[in-house]
């Protein structure tokens, strides 16, 4: 399927949305990947380890090779990840993830330090997306779609 140019993140029990465009010339793999499996829904949570990101683990394992990988990252910037069975502490099964980061604080990291995104999609439009992103820091994990626009 053709990849068109944006998808959009939704807090379901917020009513809350942003779009993101992607960024076909720097990631294309990755945003055909992720356009594929979309649309995605479960429980974003906060990262732990990363300071300002929220996450969600995609329905599927998706193999996407490293494109535009980086551990600096800005608030808006959106990333993927697919973690390997047994590669850090705590990783039980291989999984991938959607991350995104919503302020100047964020460095994606796992127990053992920062790991590499790869950066396939940058939010706009999004100021009321990022209040409710911020307030998950001490609200916790809450219902999430992406979806093709």
């Amino acid at each position: 399927m053709r990849v068109q140019g944006e998808i959009v993140f939704r807090f379901l029990d917020e009513d809350v949305a942003a779009p993101a465009r992607l960024l076909r010339a720097l990631a294309p793999e990755t945003c055909s990947a992720v356009w594929d499996v979309l649309p995605a829904s479960g429980l974003a949570r906060h990262g732990i380890y990363s300071g300002s990101e929220v996450y969600l683990i995609l329905p599927a394992l998706l193999t996407a090779r490293r494109e535009h990988a980086t551990t600096i990252v800005g608030a808006g910037d959106v990333g993927f990840l697919t973690v390997e069975k047994g590669s850090g502490y705590g990783i039980e099964e291989a999984y991938s993830e959607v991350c995104w980061f919503y302020d100047l604080d964020a460095t994606p990291s796992m127990p053992e330090g920062p790991i590499a995104v790869n950066v396939f999609a940058r939010l706009h439009d999004a100021g009321a997306f990022l209040t409710v992103c911020r307030r998950m820091r001490l609200e916790g994990a809450k219902r999430l779609e992406i979806a093709r626009a």
